[in-house]
């Protein structure tokens, strides 16, 4: 993605700059070694991401490709596996029930999630050879 490690490494700096504030003002230093442990993780994570692409800290809109891109508009087994994800969660503070069923709701939204995605590639072949019949 182009530009995606600069809000990133934005984020980082706003960190650095509430973790030095916390260790000038702040007497305990575990907060302040928490503080700098969300900072190194953050720009580790920026860093990595400007070292796996040189795009992902340019500018701009991305370079324009001939080949189609799909773009899907909804996804049922994204918003199952956001609420089986919550139903397990809660059941691990309430119930067994609620823990089982969410788990195996999740089971169930990623084998539909492999579906949607194998319907995706097949659509994106099939529009691939429609542009180069014409």
């Amino acid at each position: 993605m182009r530009g995606g490690a600069i809000p990133i490494l934005a984020w980082g700096t706003i960190l650095l700059v509430l973790c030095l504030g916390n260790w000038v003002w702040n007497d305990k230093p575990v907060n302040g070694a928490a503080a700098t442990a969300a900072v190194i993780i953050v720009y580790a994570f920026g860093i990595a991401l400007w070292l796996a692409s040189r795009d992902s800290v340019r500018g701009g809109p991305p370079e324009p490709t001939a080949t189609p891109e799909a773009v899907p508009q909804a996804s049922v087994a994204a918003v199952a596996i956001g609420l089986s994800v919550g139903c397990a969660l809660f059941g691990l503070v309430w119930s067994k029930f609620l823990l089982y069923f969410g788990v195996g709701t999740l089971v169930a939204s990623l084998i539909r999630l492999v579906i949607e995605l194998r319907s995706e590639r097949a659509t994106r072949r099939r529009a691939v050879a429609d542009q180069e019949r014409t």
